[in-house]
């Protein structure tokens, strides 16, 4: 799959944002204008599950640390999750993950 598919809805508190398939330059702006969305409209409390993503590249990465600073400013959390994978082993690999709560499933991550 390398089309993006984003879905968002609302659990209790928190948004759920689920990625599926690659995020990458060519459609960041989409992803970022969907999180900025989510947050505006359910407030500033966030998973993003990316469970069905199968890339993200550096830009993809920039969006999350950068909303999640913007999260904290506003006394918000942003949680991941990420079971093993491409995303989690590049998260790693940039030393990102220590910054983000990052669960294995979406269940985890609402309990």
């Amino acid at each position: 799959m390398d089309v993006l598919e984003m879905t968002r809805h609302r659990h209790g508190e928190l948004v759920v944002v689920s990625l599926a398939g690659e995020v990458d330059v060519d459609n960041v702006s989409k992803v970022r204008k969907c999180l900025d969305e989510a947050v505006e409209d359910h407030g500033p409390r966030l998973v993003v599950d990316l469970s069905a993503l199968t890339f993200i590249d550096t830009t993809g990465l920039g969006v999350l640390v950068r909303l999640l600073a913007n999260l904290r400013d506003r006394d918000g959390t942003m949680a991941l999750v990420a079971p093993d994978g491409q995303v989690l082993r590049r998260l790693r690999r940039t030393n990102l993950a220590p910054l983000f709560p990052i669960y294995d499933t979406l269940a985890q991550a609402l309990g």
